[in-house]
């Protein structure tokens, strides 16, 4: 929340300072750029996925809910070469961000009409769409420059210092950002007396540390170029953002006096409102923090430290709660640890994992990544409800699941409650839809890394739940890097290239999506090395493909009624997304839309021979 309320603040700010500068060159600003040279072809397939997902960018650029001015969305069909990726950036001006956004998209379709790629920058946001995918993609072309008319007065090398100083300041800060999904600083600096500079410093949210630095230095050395000697200057590139303005710079004489009182008045009302929501919340966070465990999860902190304690349990709670995380109220374990059920003393059911204790990951940081984590919330995914660090302890809490996970349900020998196929398929599409949100759709664009039954839940309607999602951040494994020494997963679910060299990318999540629908479909599992002539799931999926005979594949135990075509949907999509070729498989927002085509109409992909599959170890975490 505090990051919020900085917003706020700099956007009065900056309000203030616009209304007394001398000059507006830099703050009236619009640039576009048609940048592809590819075009496609009036009322095609990928027209109408560009207008569903720009008419979602503007939907979200006024949701109100949407508070930290950003978002991502892809448009596709049933061909991945229809697919459409699309983001807005809003530079803090949160209350204008939908009307900006809005007439962006409106000048891009009367300005790069027909065009595959695009990107427009307005002073209070930044709207850009590519066919290509390019989310965590540094790119620093087209690239622009805005300069302020008017040069600076006065000793030009001590000018020159201070902004460069500013510009380092602002690096640092807005690549080392604690919250991903707000990687911006704004700092002041003073020239002289009475000469002051603003500076803004912006980066795409899932942009990385290292990719965040480099935009903004290249940035930084253009500017200090392209507008050298200016009293202000902005540097547009689609990955990040830099600018610096005059602050009450260079006022008449005369006025000084009278706009520096009218502008204390001005900002002094425009702060009362935000004082008042300031003060609510800290009353609002005080009444509350004697209710149930479900007041913790408000974010109505002053700052992050305040969101951290409504998170933080102490580990006498925990231990109580799991009997001293005695063997009976054991219900799990995982290459991160295991897992617990517990209950308070007023019956609020929790689930509660002690992770292993060979994190080199510091006290702050693991916090900071609890805090991220426990942002996200979707129907499909389990709920992280807050952490212990205690005595060499680390622990998660989360909701508890009640019906267990989806391996029981498929290969305990001791259940006899066997799914439907409506329930089976209810599940299938449930995951899909929380991997979705963790690739595409949530502030930190998560790659799971370890997806299998033990970890889908299904709540009291039988419907997925992930867990154990942004482990990897949690316990310090970059992953949006695309190596790792750190191999952590489950073998027969993990991809060759993520298995076999460490090379991970979300299509190693959607590789483990597609062996998770073979087992969910077969009631067999994929793991499975005992015997000379085992052939394992894929390879027997592949073979009864290849016959079309995929109706082979189903559980023994499944009643019917069931659907033949769902199923053979199903068995085509799981077989693309275990491709040997990564590439070749599709991506999440594609595969979301072949649950919802008809094969008949809308033929899908044929697949490709599967990935060479590995037998060996079940859990794996070693360099």
């Amino acid at each position: 929340m505090a990051s919020l309320i900085t917003l706020k603040l700099f956007s009065i700010l900056l309000l203030c300072k616009l209304s007394f500068s001398t000059t507006e060159t830099t703050s009236t600003f619009m640039h576009h750029d048609c940048t592809s040279k590819p075009k496609f072809s009036p009322k095609s397939a990928y027209q109408l996925n560009l207008n569903n997902m720009l008419s979602e960018l503007t939907s979200q650029a006024f949701d109100s809910t949407n508070q930290y001015g950003f978002y991502q969305a892809t448009g596709s069909g049933t061909n991945e070469r229809d697919t459409v990726y699309g983001l807005f950036m809003c530079n803090g001006y949160i209350e204008k961000c939908g009307e900006c956004v809005n007439t962006s998209v409106h000048t891009l379709k009367s300005k790069c009409v027909l065009n595959k790629e695009a990107v427009i920058w307005t002073h209070e946001c930044m709207v850009r769409y590519s066919n290509r995918f390019f989310f965590t993609t540094l790119e620093e072309w087209p690239s622009w420059c805005v300069q302020n008319n008017e040069d600076y007065q006065g000793h030009l090398e001590s000018f020159n210092n201070v902004l460069s100083s500013l510009m380092d300041d602002l690096l640092t800060e807005a690549s080392e950002a604690p919250m991903s999904y707000n990687k911006f600083a704004v700092k002041n600096a003073t020239v002289s007396e009475g000469k002051d500079l603003t500076g803004f410093a912006q980066c795409i949210p899932n942009l990385s540390k290292d990719n965040c630095k480099k935009c903004l230095r290249d940035a930084m050395d253009f500017l200090q170029t392209c507008a050298k000697g200016k009293i202000g200057g902005r540097v547009l590139h689609p990955s990040c953002i830099v600018s610096y303005d005059p602050l009450f710079f260079q006022l008449p004489r005369g006025k000084r006096k009278n706009l520096a009182t009218l502008a204390s008045i001005i900002c002094f009302h425009a702060l009362v409102p935000v004082i008042i929501l300031v003060y609510g919340c800290y009353v609002l966070c005080r009444e509350s923090s004697g209710g149930n465990l479900k007041d913790k999860k408000r974010n109505c902190g002053k700052d992050i430290t305040t969101e951290m304690k409504s998170l933080q349990f102490d580990l006498r709670t925990i231990q109580e709660a799991t009997n001293k995380f005695s063997d009976d109220n054991k219900i799990g374990e995982g290459g991160f640890g295991a897992v617990y059920k517990g209950m308070f003393s007023n019956g609020f059911e929790i689930a509660v994992k002690r992770l292993k204790k060979d994190s080199s990951q510091g006290a702050t940081e693991f916090k900071k990544e609890v805090l991220l984590i426990s942002k996200l919330q979707h129907r499909n995914l389990v709920s992280l409800l807050g952490f212990c660090m205690e005595k060499n302890e680390k622990i998660l809490v989360y909701e508890f699941v009640h019906n267990k996970s989806l391996d029981y349900y498929l290969f305990s020998p001791g259940n006899h409650r066997k799914l439907s196929w409506p329930e089976r398929y209810r599940i299938i599409r449930g995951i899909a839809r929380g991997i979705l949100y963790l690739h595409e759709d949530s502030h930190l664009n998560l790659i799971h890394c370890d997806l299998k039954p033990s970890n889908i839940l299904l709540d009291s309607k039988m419907s997925a739940r992930i867990s154990d999602f942004g482990l990897a951040r949690i316990i310090s494994i970059d992953q949006m890097q695309g190596n790792t020494s750190i191999i952590s997963g489950t073998y027969g679910y993990m991809s060759p290239e993520y298995a076999m060299l460490g090379q991970f990318s979300v299509k190693s999540d959607v590789f483990s999506f597609g062996v998770i629908i073979l087992e969910i479909i077969s009631g067999k599992r994929n793991v499975n090395c005992s015997g000379v002539d085992f052939d394992d799931l894929l390879s027997h999926a592949w073979k009864k493909w290849k016959e079309s005979k995929p109706l082979e594949l189903l559980d023994p135990t499944l009643e019917h009624p069931f659907s033949e075509k769902e199923i053979r949907r199903c068995i085509q999509i799981a077989l693309l997304c275990v491709q040997g070729n990564p590439d070749q498989r599709p991506m999440m927002a594609t595969i979301a839309l072949y649950f919802n085509c008809d094969p008949v109409v809308d033929l899908l992909p044929l697949p490709q021979e599967p990935a060479f599959f590995m037998c060996g170890k079940s859990e794996i975490k070693d360099g």
